[in-house]
């Protein structure tokens, strides 16, 4: 078989608020044509070998949606003759199971689960129709994810293509303090201007998301190395030739930077933690350190420039006065103790923000969760003191 002249498909790339470019980027670079960026997801089509790559290599995609049909309905029985028309079972096995996830912004379709069930009917009985013999409902572990939105009456299917959110990287502790999603924190990285082969420190470290990301990205392995399974194989059209290429490549798709990174945290469970994670990547020779250290009583070598980054509390389970405190505290600590580098700190907090009592050179917009956060950057000088 020509891998190179495999059918392309319609696909859509699910990320953060924010972090479209950055997706589209690495999807011109894995070779996706036709690339749109829209709200938290950019569509693009592509082979399967280029796809399987994206899903392999993207750093700031959390999902791979292959788009199966588009069409307008108006009702519910709409809904299931149109979706009873498509070839199911070229898509699914028919021994196989399958569920469905839906999002519907419509007053047509005021009953989300009722869409969802009729969907479900379409699918099963074009297979009885077609088969004598029809897949499997499984909510919990199924071999295929299938997802529906309605916007008013315009209805588009697809089907999850990676499986478990690519944000899973597989290094994280289940016992993880209140930890960054791994996209954002690597998002953040790339919006910061933090590249391989800079500096970086993580004061503030937490479960240590900000450091295994970067310290993967330096590494230029690939960000699902420890990933063995993706929802793609489960696919009748599964392409094993273009699979076993990009896996082989995969090894050998980027290269490393020699890159040195502090992690330090207050914490003694975090500092663990950060361990861990790193322990699982398992990764070449990175000048990765770890400790226990305060970031009130820490300061670089003098001879040390380069990115520290921070993810302070926002302040729900503290007094506001005290967040305030700690907020002018981290200014002034970065004022007086880190000059010539660059600062990037996130909060949902923006009273808390204007407490740190430096003009912010770059701003971006965000989501921690549910929470519309800040991103910060701030360029320190040695002098007078810059008021936000």
């Amino acid at each position: 078989m020509n891998i190179q002249n495999t059918p392309t498909a319609k696909y859509h790339a699910k990320t953060l608020s924010g972090f479209e470019q950055l997706v589209a980027d690495e999807l011109k670079k894995h070779g996706a044509t036709e690339i749109e960026l829209g709200r938290r997801g950019v569509g693009f089509t592509a082979t399967a070998e280029v796809m399987y790559r994206h899903c392999m290599h993207a750093r700031f995609t959390l999902k791979v949606l292959r788009i199966l049909h588009t069409f307008q309905a108006k009702n519910t029985d709409e809904l299931y003759r149109l979706s009873a028309r498509w070839s199911w079972e070229d898509v699914l096995n028919k021994d196989g199971t399958f569920t469905i996830d839906s999002t519907i912004y419509s007053e047509d379709f005021k009953h989300d689960q009722f869409a969802t069930l009729r969907l479900k009917d379409a699918i099963v009985d074009r297979f009885r129709a077609k088969t004598g013999i029809r897949p499997s409902v499984d909510r919990t572990d199924p071999d295929a994810r299938i997802h529906l939105h309605i916007s008013k009456q315009v209805v588009t299917i697809s089907l999850d293509a990676s499986g478990d959110p690519l944000s899973r990287r597989g290094y994280r502790s289940r016992k993880a303090i209140a930890p960054l999603n791994e996209v954002l924190a690597a998002g953040l990285l790339a919006l910061s201007g933090w590249r391989p082969g800079m500096t970086l420190f993580d004061p503030m470290c937490g479960s240590g998301t900000f450091t295994c990301e970067a310290a993967l990205w330096a590494s230029g392995l690939p960000v699902q190395m420890n990933r063995s399974h993706f929802a793609f194989m489960e696919w009748v059209s599964f392409n094993k030739a273009a699979w076993e290429l990009v896996r082989d490549e995969a090894m050998d798709y980027g290269e490393e930077v020699p890159t040195t990174i502090y992690a330090s945290d207050i914490n003694p469970d975090a500092i663990s933690q950060t361990k861990y994670a790193l322990s699982q990547l398992d990764l070449p020779s990175h000048d990765v350190s770890v400790d226990l250290v305060d970031f009130f009583e820490s300061q670089p070598n003098k001879t040390e420039n380069g990115v520290v980054v921070l993810n302070p509390p926002y302040g729900e389970r503290m007094e506001p006065e005290d967040i305030d405190e700690m907020y002018a505290a981290i200014g002034d600590r970065l004022k007086f103790h880190w000059p010539g580098f660059k600062a990037w700190i996130i909060s949902s907090n923006y009273f808390a923000l204007k407490r740190i009592g430096l003009r912010p050179n770059h701003r971006h917009k965000v989501h921690n969760g549910p929470l519309e956060c800040r991103w910060n950057g701030y360029e320190l000088y040695a002098g007078s003191r810059y008021s936000e």
